[in-house]
């Protein structure tokens, strides 16, 4: 099995590499080690590595041993600052295993089943991504049909009920004989992207891997709709308006149309209250809030996992707020064909969509030609 980073997720990768530098910073300086040591029978003399991706496809060597005699070997690492994979490689064979924090696993196998015929044990986590790996090895990735049901059953299986786990993740991004096991340019593998982007953004709303997997999930969405024809086209002189209606704060629901037709200029905003960025953005919102006066409506669409912590900073925000459950799988997304976050659609005061913004100060100065 080769490395199951894609080399078309090069340029999400870059996105959010600044996250994923930091966290190793701060993992590196740590004295916190993780250690993992077994048996390879028949691997006297070996040179064995202990790897990590660098998010880029590229595996990078962080400790290597000698096999003793008695076939016996012991690695160890800074322990990671969030869950990430970890690989050992022997002549070219692998082994993967997760990593969470300070952790001892063992690994046995042989020198001729290396990556083929081997346990992991010490954590819940490594013994299921082993499973998965023996799984795999059944799989014919060029028969659609069987792999179509593989990837349905890998989903019910370790995908679903993950709650943002690094395996999902890895299981997601798995390339096998060159092709994605998933695959984001895939509609039918889109809704994957979706289930796991969610459930990442739930439950591991500052874990590194959740900025890429939004990323990757809204570009997977927004090469489906353009497929099936429902991309908005805002390059016509008017759209009439896409609805949308949602509870607000107070739990009482909200329709688009209600806010955008009475007599003002509107702003559908589409964006998250729990991301490091979020609060100022909300600050540089409410600034230009301010500036324009009371002469446009805001109808913000929040796309959080965490409802309580949106409700806090709603309530703090002087516009109409409301808060969208599905959060990547929203309906809202696909009918406005929203590729990234935070985005931003104009309704002039007649209640038609007429243009959208690039960024806050491009949205202000079209704002003043409605």
């Amino acid at each position: 099995m080769k490395a199951f980073f894609n080399k078309n997720f090069v340029k999400v990768f870059n996105l959010s590499l600044f996250m994923l530098v930091g966290a190793a910073l701060v993992s590196s300086c740590s004295d916190s080690k993780f250690k993992v040591n077994g048996e390879i029978e028949g691997g006297e003399g070996k040179s064995m590595l202990l790897e990590k991706s660098d998010f880029h496809g590229r595996w990078i060597p962080l400790d290597s041993v000698k096999v003793s005699s008695s076939g016996e070997f012991s690695l160890e690492a800074d322990a990671p600052a969030s869950p990430e994979i970890y690989r050992l490689s022997l002549d070219d064979r692998f082994i993967y295993f997760p990593v969470d924090s300070i952790e001892k696993l063992t690994v046995r196998s042989s020198v001729a089943g290396f990556g083929r015929d081997f346990s992991v044990t010490g954590t819940p986590q490594a013994e299921r991504l082993a499973e998965f790996e023996k799984e795999l090895m059944t799989l014919d990735i060029n028969d659609s049909v069987k792999a179509t049901a593989f990837k349905r059953n890998v989903y019910n299986k370790y995908l679903k009920d993950a709650k943002g786990s690094i395996i999902s993740y890895y299981v997601l991004t798995k390339i096998v004989g060159n092709k994605p096991l998933y695959d984001p340019a895939s509609k039918e593998d889109a809704k994957y992207y979706a289930a796991v982007a969610t459930s990442f953004q739930e439950f591991k709303p500052s874990d590194p891997h959740t900025q890429m997997l939004r990323q990757v999930s809204l570009d997977a969405m927004q090469r489906k709709n353009n497929a099936e024809g429902k991309k908005v086209v805002l390059e016509a002189n008017e759209l009439t308006l896409i609805d949308v209606e949602l509870p607000d704060e107070n739990g009482k629901m909200v329709k688009l149309s209600d806010v955008a037709k009475q007599g003002k200029p509107t702003v559908v905003v589409f964006g998250m209250m729990n991301q490091p960025e979020s609060p100022a953005f909300n600050v540089a919102l409410s600034e230009l809030y301010s500036r324009l006066g009371g002469r446009v409506n805001f109808y913000h669409i929040s796309l959080d996992a965490d409802q309580y912590v949106w409700r806090d900073a709603a309530r703090n925000l002087p516009w109409t707020t409301v808060f969208d459950q599905s959060g990547q799988t929203s309906d809202a997304l696909v009918k406005y064909n929203v590729t990234s976050l935070p985005a931003f659609y104009i309704y002039n005061a007649a209640g038609s969509l007429v243009d959208r913004g690039e960024n806050l100060r491009d949205l202000e100065k079209k704002l003043a030609s409605y």
